[in-house]
């Protein structure tokens, strides 16, 4: 003959599993049914730049940046430290590139620190379409 014993705490901590549970599983129903209704907020966060089409190779095409010159928001001339004027063509305008006073030059791969593909600026990433010497007159201005 077998006695059920039913203790009292193990009634109070099925009681409190089933609760916690019951909460997750209703969060979770929660955040599923705002990601289907609201997705396409998420989608208009982050911006990824196209591919580059071109490269900045750091010991062929230039050792140092001197200055450079804002165009318009897909172009920058470049003046290195010989006085060598580069044209620096973006895929696409490039946002604060206009009061840009700085840029960072932007790797593809840990691979290759001397191949830039990218220029970095206020914290977009605006990829090259071209990056080719200039052979107009004009300067750029010193970087400061």
């Amino acid at each position: 003959m077998g006695l059920a014993i039913n203790f009292i705490g193990e009634d109070i901590m099925l009681t409190a599993l089933n609760r916690i549970i019951g909460i997750a599983g209703a969060l979770a129903l929660v955040g599923a049914s705002y990601m289907v209704f609201h997705g396409d907020d998420f989608s208009t966060g982050a911006h990824i730049a196209p591919p580059a089409s071109d490269a900045l190779v750091q010991a062929i095409d230039l050792t140092h940046i001197a200055g450079f010159r804002y165009v318009d928001d897909h172009t920058l001339e470049v003046t290195d430290e010989m006085g060598k004027n580069f044209k620096m063509e973006l895929t696409e305008p490039c946002p604060g590139l206009k009061d840009a006073k700085d840029f960072s030059l932007v790797t593809e791969s840990y691979r290759d620190f001397d191949r830039f593909t990218a220029i970095g600026v206020k914290g977009s990433i605006c990829t090259f379409r071209d990056f080719a010497p200039l052979d107009t007159g004009a300067t750029a201005k010193p970087a400061s």
